[in-house]
C-alpha cells in the first residue's frame, strides 16, 4: 500500500514538472548585428542593432522578409519609443535623444536634445518621455512637444537601464547593483522602493496585465514578477539554453520577444502554449571561441572574417587586428568583460 502512495505521489510530482516545465521558445530573426531595443507600430518590428549604429524594421507577419533600414548614423541605439508617428531613439554612444519620422524613413535622424548623459531606456506618459539616464543615475523626462525640451528630474536611481509603466508606477532595472525598484510617478514625495534584489545584470523590461518579465542578461534567462502585490516573488519565465544575453523584451499579442545581444538573435515565446519545445537552427558553422575567461590567448574557430575588433562593455574599441593561426593575443588587456566582434559576429568574453 505504502509503495503504490510513493508511486502515486511520483507520478503527480512528474507530471507537475511537465506541466510547468520550459516554455517553448524559437528563432524569429537570427544573424542580426547586436539587436538590442525593440518597439512595435501595428505589424511592423523595429529594432535598434547597437554596434551597426542604425534602426530596422521587421515584417512580423512574414518572418522570411528581409529587414528593411529605417534609419542610420544613431550612434549606440538603445532605446525606443513611437508617437505620432516619430521613432524616438535614445542614443547612448551620442549622448542624445534623436528622432525620425516613420512616414518618410530613411532621413537624416533629428535631434531631439543633447547633452544628455548615457540615455536607456525610453517610455511615453502622453507628451511626455521618460529617459533612464544610465550616467547621471537617474530617470528623468522631456515635454516632446516643446521646440527645446528640457530635462525635468523624476527620481534618483543607480545605473538606470531599462523603464516600464504600469498602472502610474514606474519600474526600473538597476543592472550593475542587480536591482528592480518601483517608483510611484503620481506621487510627488515618494521614493523609489527595491522590489527585488540579487538579479544578474537585470537590463530589458516589458508587461503583460498583472505580469512585469526581466531580462537576466547574467542568468541568461527571463524572469518574471507580478505587479498586484507589493512584495513580489521572483520566478523563471523562460530557461533555454538558446539564450546567451537577453538584453530586450517586447510583448506583442501574447508572444514575448526577446533580442539576443551576443547570439545576435531575436527570440519568440508563445505565452499561451506551455509545451515543451526546442529549436534546433541549421546553416553555417557556429563560431567558437575557448577558453573563456581567457589569460593569455583566446582561440577563435570558424570566424566569418579574419579581421577582429575588441570593445569593453560601454562600446569603446579597445584592440583590433588579425586572427593569426585561430587565436588572438589578449595577454595586454586589463581584467574585465570584453565583446569580440569578426565580421557581422559579437562574443561575449572574459578577460582573467
Amino acid at each position: 500500500m505504502h509503495r503504490q502512495i510513493y508511486l502515486l505521489v511520483a507520478f503527480f510530482l512528474l507530471l507537475g514538472s511537465k506541466t510547468y516545465s520550459q516554455t517553448p521558445i524559437s528563432v524569429f530573426q537570427d544573424n542580426l548585428t547586436t539587436p538590442n531595443p525593440m518597439i512595435t507600430d501595428g505589424n511592423d518590428l523595429y529594432v535598434g542593432y547597437y554596434y551597426s549604429d542604425k534602426v530596422v524594421k521587421f515584417d512580423l507577419t512574414n518572418p522570411n522578409s528581409p529587414p528593411i533600414d529605417i534609419v542610420t548614423g544613431v550612434n549606440r541605439p538603445y532605446g525606443l519609443a513611437i508617437k505620432d508617428n516619430m521613432l524616438y531613439i535614445s542614443e547612448f554612444g551620442g549622448n542624445k535623444i534623436s528622432k525620425v519620422n516613420l512616414t518618410n524613413p530613411n532621413t537624416a535622424p533629428e535631434i531631439v536634445i543633447s547633452n544628455v548623459n548615457s540615455p536607456i531606456g525610453l517610455e511615453f506618459i502622453g507628451n511626455d518621455l521618460y529617459v533612464a539616464l544610465e550616467g547621471d543615475n537617474k530617470v528623468a523626462k522631456i515635454d516632446v512637444t516643446q521646440s527645446s525640451p528640457q530635462l525635468i528630474d523624476v527620481v534618483n536611481v543607480s545605473s538606470p537601464f531599462e523603464i516600464e509603466i504600469v498602472d502610474n508606477q514606474l519600474y526600473i532595472t538597476e543592472r550593475f547593483t542587480g536591482k528592480l525598484v518601483r517608483f510611484e510617478l503620481n506621487n510627488n514625495s515618494a521614493m523609489s522602493v527595491v522590489i527585488a534584489q540579487g538579479l544578474s545584470y537585470p537590463s530589458g523590461l516589458t508587461s503583460d496585465g498583472k505580469q512585469l518579465f526581466i531580462a537576466e542578461a547574467g542568468a541568461s534567462k527571463i524572469s518574471k514578477i507580478s505587479t498586484s502585490v507589493l512584495s513580489p516573488t521572483v520566478s523563471d519565465a523562460v530557461t533555454s539554453s538558446l539564450l546567451d544575453y537577453p538584453s530586450g523584451l517586447l510583448m506583442h499579442n501574447n508572444i514575448l520577444y526577446i533580442t539576443d545581444f551576443f547570439a545576435n538573435t531575436i527570440f519568440r515565446v508563445d505565452l499561451a502554449n506551455l509545451s515543451v519545445s526546442e529549436f534546433s537552427s541549421t546553416g553555417q558553422k557556429e563560431i567558437k571561441i575557448y577558453p573563456n575567461p581567457a589569460i593569455d590567448k583566446l582561440n577563435v574557430y570558424n570566424a566569418p572574417s579574419k579581421e577582429y575588433k575588441i570593445f569593453d562593455m560601454t562600446g569603446r574599441l579597445i584592440n583590433s587586428g588579425i586572427i593569426e593561426q585561430n587565436s588572438i593575443n589578449v595577454s595586454q588587456l586589463s581584467l574585465g568583460n570584453y565583446i569580440l566582434k569578426t565580421g557581422e559576429i559579437t562574443k561575449k568574453f572574459i578577460k582573467k
